[in-house]
């Protein structure tokens, strides 16, 4: 990984250490980060939130003597979602967040769990200590655009079984908006479509790429006003507000990039051949 990785990687570690510490102070009892799948539009912001993660869970079609590993966790609101919804063997999660992979376990051990869960600091270019060949479906909930995602896709292409899916909820750059993704680093890691597709299918068959751009801006759009309406100011320090200021920020941008197509939103479902 170059210097420039590096320092990305260590910037995105720290904001997501400050979004777990900030939650956990807001006593949040269901505590996803991601925009969501909206269906009526009537649905609260966290059950859209829990309904993408389960778009998510069918879409890999998971069996009962599944490993799984789930990376980018934020939380493990996910994965406590799915082991209440799914049976399978075991779910392994890794994160760049110290914070959010000790609260992570922490709620393990309190649920009763750390036999179908276990959670571990590290990145999702790297699994170190998966074997090859060990692992039946590998997800990526809003959060593959983070990732050096060549290097992702090989490396999740070595740890899984022949047949064995990667399905992610992904956000990349319209092909129309390739200018934006080259003008900075953590931009050329969203990528473009026909970009990330290029890479993918180095190692994978393409199975299915739905775009599903009209159940996600919603709740993008909904973002900053529940970072405005529901984040009391006067319990996070300096630096939490300005990294919920920045993701409600973002969030606007991702709305408006839904909004005028040059943002896609997809639901992805690769398999190793």
């Amino acid at each position: 990984m170059t210097d420039a990785g590096s320092s990305l990687t260590r910037t995105i570690a720290r904001q997501y250490d400050l979004f777990q510490t900030s939650l956990e102070s807001l006593h949040k009892d269901r505590k996803f980060l991601n925009y969501g799948y909206s269906v009526s539009g009537t649905e609260t912001f966290e059950a859209r939130q829990q309904r993408l993660c389960l778009e998510v869970f069918q879409a890999a079609e998971i069996g009962k003597d599944d490993v799984i590993i789930d990376v980018g966790f934020g939380s493990g609101e996910q994965d406590f979602l799915l082991s209440n919804a799914y049976e399978f063997r075991h779910l392994m999660g890794f994160n760049i967040s110290e914070r959010q992979v000790r609260y992570a376990n922490e709620r393990a051990i309190r649920e009763n769990l750390i036999h179908k869960l276990s959670f571990r600091l590290g990145e999702a270019e790297r699994l170190s200590g998966v074997e090859g060949s060990s692992v039946d479906r590998v997800l990526a909930i809003e959060c593959a655009f983070y990732f050096d995602r060549p290097r992702f896709y090989e490396r999740a292409a070595q740890v899984l079984k022949p047949g064995g899916l990667v399905v992610l909820a992904d956000i990349a750059f319209a092909d129309r908006a390739s200018f934006l993704a080259r003008r900075a680093e953590d931009l050329r890691r969203v990528g473009t479509q026909s970009s990330n597709r290029a890479a993918w299918e180095k190692h994978f068959r393409t199975r299915s790429v739905r775009g599903i751009n009209e159940h996600t801006r919603p709740g993008a759009q909904m973002a900053v006003w529940q970072i405005f309406e529901t984040v009391p100011r006067s319990r996070l320090s300096a630096a939490e507000r300005r990294e919920w200021m920045k993701m409600g920020f973002y969030s606007q941008l991702v709305a408006l990039g839904l909004q005028v197509s040059f943002i896609q939103y997809d639901l992805i479902v690769l398999q190793k051949v």
